[in-house]
């Protein structure tokens, strides 16, 4: 299964600290009956709002603050940004972070769509083609001359509605003091971690090769 492969990560993980957390199953469910009564915002992506891409590093959150489209018949939350008008090439650098507990993870797994200035797409890049970093997803989109007619950038979350199973290793660390003498004692068990797609997360956004994004 694609969800297996994009999220099935290291198996080792170090625990140093815990609080509590939503629940990844409590986060998707609550999101995806959110958005089940979200009316859309428009038949046609070019009349959704949009704002220029951020060319500092700056955090989205997806949930239901943002606008829902029905993209090819998925209705999913959505960011529109216009692009700057090409000088050189650059990249978009995006990263998709995990949210819920260690037992219980819930990931928003980003599509990316590229449109010119008409809102025909001219680049989409789906799930298959994501980069994992621990319970984190990634994608690098490049502009370069060849692309120079991409005017706007939309991402929105993948339809896959599954979940998977992974086992993970915790350490645990337990200070002990004597009154004399403070040492750390180290411990571990091995487990099982749920992951789930979720049309909702926390997106970084960091613009790479342009001037003013490395003020």
């Amino acid at each position: 299964m694609q969800l297996h492969r994009l999220l099935l990560t290291a198996t080792t993980v170090l625990l140093l600290a815990s609080c509590a957390v939503q629940p990844g199953r409590e986060v998707v469910a609550e999101a995806r009956k959110a958005l089940e009564s979200t009316t859309v915002c428009c038949q046609d992506l070019s009349t959704a709002i949009r704002s220029p891409i951020p060319l500092i590093p700056t955090k989205v959150l997806i949930d239901k603050t943002q606008p829902a489209f029905n993209f090819g018949g998925q209705k999913a939350y959505f960011v529109l940004y216009e692009l700057p008008a090409y000088e050189r090439p650059y990249s978009i650098f995006l990263t998709s972070q995990a949210a819920g507990t260690l037992q219980d993870v819930a990931i928003f797994i980003p599509r990316v769509a590229m449109y010119d200035a008409d809102f025909k797409v001219t680049r989409f890049f789906d799930e298959r083609t994501l980069r994992n970093r621990g319970n984190d997803l990634e994608r690098t989109v490049f502009i370069n001359p060849s692309n120079q007619q991409e005017r706007y950038i939309a991402v929105y979350g993948a339809d896959l509605s599954a979940s998977i199973e992974r086992q993970y290793s915790m350490v645990t660390v337990q200070t002990i003091s004597t009154g004399f003498v403070t040492f750390n004692i180290y411990g571990g068990q091995d487990g099982k971690s749920t992951l789930r797609a979720s049309p909702v997360g926390s997106l970084q956004i960091e613009v790479k090769g342009l001037a003013t994004a490395s003020k």
